[in-house]
């Protein structure tokens, strides 16, 4: 009797570690869509920006980078959905492509996450044409919550 309850001991303890999950020491990352609002999607003619994904967090660094890709004829910011950020309540989200000899093109932010570490932004390029013989730039501009953590893009 002592050898079969042994025996049936040493089989749930095999059976146990056999089916452990590989992952069990590794940490579950918490990770929390966060929701942005857009302030422009397109392309940029005639102004051309350095290729950048990069975080605003003030007046200055803003109203910079609007001057970098408004022009004498050419205004992309007049068709954005705000200008006049709260930069204590928002941080923005510029996402510039390179410049392409043709159109057809697009550079999208997907999703933005943040987990205990950072803040995650997916941009991807839905769009890879050559729809048009117009010099063009892909941009995306969206604005999230202030929040103080470093911003990874992917």
């Amino acid at each position: 009797m002592k050898k079969h309850l042994l025996l049936l001991l040493c089989s749930i303890f095999f059976v146990t570690i056999s089916c452990r999950n590989n992952h069990d020491d590794e940490p579950l990352e918490n990770k929390n869509q966060i929701n942005f609002q857009l302030i422009g999607k397109g392309n940029l003619t005639g102004n051309y920006a350095a290729q950048q994904n990069t975080v605003i967090t003030n007046t200055t660094q803003w109203n910079n980078f609007l001057s970098q890709i408004d022009g004498q004829n050419n205004h992309p910011s007049a068709g954005f959905t705000e200008t006049n950020i709260d930069f204590n309540q928002f941080m923005v989200i510029v996402v510039i492509d390179a410049v392409y000899p043709n159109g057809g093109h697009s550079v999208d932010i997907i999703t933005v996450e943040e987990n205990p570490q950072n803040i995650e932004i997916d941009v991807e390029k839905l769009l890879q044409g050559n729809v048009t013989t117009v010099v063009t730039q892909p941009y995306h501009i969206v604005k999230i919550p202030k929040i103080l953590k470093p911003v990874i893009f992917s």
